[in-house]
């Protein structure tokens, strides 16, 4: 099966309970329930209300050595079989001569909806997860006038069945397009006010009762302390509410890893510290929406993100340990030189090129001109962009093939000319977006902007 495509698990992912049932169930519950019936419990040295309101982790400390475990066999929440990207959503069908009224609360319902009720799929719709609203309502508008078939293929198992593919849709590439800048600006906007407010205030670490000074601090302190790592604070967005999400879920005496529930706060802590579960779940596609990776690379889960730019503490704390063996052992991507028609076997030795061949060296570029990650994306995909219409990046001037365009740097020594740091590419939200797709280069440079927030 295509890996854009969806599959369905009809009996588990439904829109809504049907209020019926909800009645029948609870009618047939006891309304009191006699002691000799009741669930012999551990005693507890913890009032039920506190638990319930605070982080089990601020509580007084409590000696966890003689709780019982309270786990059994059961699969683990996360593990439970799931389509494809499925997500909970809360949206109603805006297409045309629809017969449902009800809101759809997963993207599991919605696309088995379009596909049985409309007769149509849309080509990788988690791509469009960050605008799935105004996605949708344009596509209804549109799908008023014209039908289905006059933007779509005959679907290869369904002949009745139409599939809208932004590779050959050219309206349904330009709406993608458009509406990803907009989130991506929208993104970028709200993380810049995060950097100049929210970022810089004190926050109680979640595992812990230490106050961290500011936002950089608290990351760093849960993943030396805690081994508990979600990734540069400069990738995510809207992190007081990713904080708030994780700290109601521990709140719930939820782990964050498996999405157990346990009983109490001492048996949470000692599943997670016994488990190792200091981490989230990376199934979980409700974290999507807080990496800006999402947003810049549509369709890409965070967690590769994460997994190709930070090494574990995991990784690093046992040499002997080998079941890490086939997760550090990554295949190399071939890259393409900035400057040169030259293919590397891998990102690193493409640098490496470039700095000998060519006397690019990014690091340097990225310290004279102070440049964050976000920056240095920008640049690469600026100097991708004029490479691909045999432009030099520097002087602007074209060349008649790119074979020649790195005589022209080498006789003007163009690289090695200072870049104009007021002009007009580093504020276009164009060159956020990758030049050509999975361009490795853009996951395979060293991002030490951690290390400049210490310096600081």
């Amino acid at each position: 099966m295509d890996e854009g495509e969806w599959c369905t698990v009809k009996s588990k992912h439904t829109n809504q309970a049907p209020k019926s049932n909800r009645r029948r169930v609870k009618k047939e519950q006891p309304r009191t329930k006699p002691k000799s019936d009741a669930r012999p419990r551990r005693k507890s040295t913890h009032n039920n209300t506190e638990s319930n309101t605070q982080n089990p982790y601020h509580l007084p400390d409590h000696d966890d050595s003689n709780d019982e475990d309270d786990e059994d066999d059961s699969a683990d929440p996360i593990d439970d079989p799931v389509p494809p990207y499925h997500t909970t959503i809360l949206t109603v069908c805006p297409l045309p001569d629809c017969p449902s009224d009800r809101p759809f609360l997963d993207t599991t319902s919605l696309t088995d909806h379009f596909r049985t009720d409309h007769k149509l799929i849309f080509k990788n719709l988690h791509h469009m997860y960050m605008a799935l609203d105004p996605y949708l309502k344009r596509w209804g508008e549109e799908l008023r006038s014209k039908p289905a078939s006059d933007y779509g293929m005959p679907d290869s198992t369904s002949k009745d069945v139409f599939v809208i593919d932004p590779r050959k849709c050219d309206l349904d590439q330009k709406l993608r397009t458009e509406m990803q800048r907009h989130a991506l600006d929208e993104v970028l906007a709200v993380q810049q006010k995060e950097r100049d407010g929210p970022a810089k205030e004190p926050r109680k670490c979640l595992f812990c009762k230490v106050v961290c000074d500011n936002r950089t601090m608290l990351f760093k302190h849960m993943f030396s302390e805690h081994n508990f790592n979600i990734g540069l604070p400069d990738n995510l967005v809207n992190v007081n509410e990713f904080l708030d999400l994780l700290e109601s879920k521990l709140i719930k005496l939820q782990c964050l890893y498996c999405e157990k529930t346990f009983t109490s706060a001492p048996v949470l802590r000692k599943h997670m510290r016994k488990k190792k579960h200091f981490k989230i779940a990376s199934k979980n596609r409700q974290y999507d929406k807080f990496y800006v990776i999402n947003y810049l690379e549509p369709g890409k889960n965070w967690e590769h993100f994460e997994r190709d730019n930070c090494e574990s503490d995991d990784e690093k704390s046992d040499p002997s340990d080998d079941s890490w063996a086939e997760w550090d052992e990554e295949e190399p991507e071939s890259s393409m030189c900035l400057l040169c028609p030259r293919v590397e076997p891998s990102p690193q030795e493409a640098w490496e090129h470039m700095e000998k061949k060519h006397s690019f060296d990014l690091s340097r570029l990225r310290k004279q001109l102070g440049l964050d990650f976000y920056k240095t994306i920008v640049l690469i995909n600026y100097i991708r962009h004029q490479s691909s219409l045999d432009k030099c990046f520097v002087c602007g001037t074209t060349v008649d093939d790119f074979a020649l365009l790195e005589k022209h740097l080498d006789e003007n020594k163009c690289v090695t000319k200072p870049l104009d740091p007021k002009a007009d590419f580093w504020k276009d939200p164009k060159y956020l977006l990758p030049t050509y797709e999975g361009d490795p280069l853009l996951t395979g440079f060293d991002d030490d902007s951690d290390i400049e927030e210490e310096t600081k």
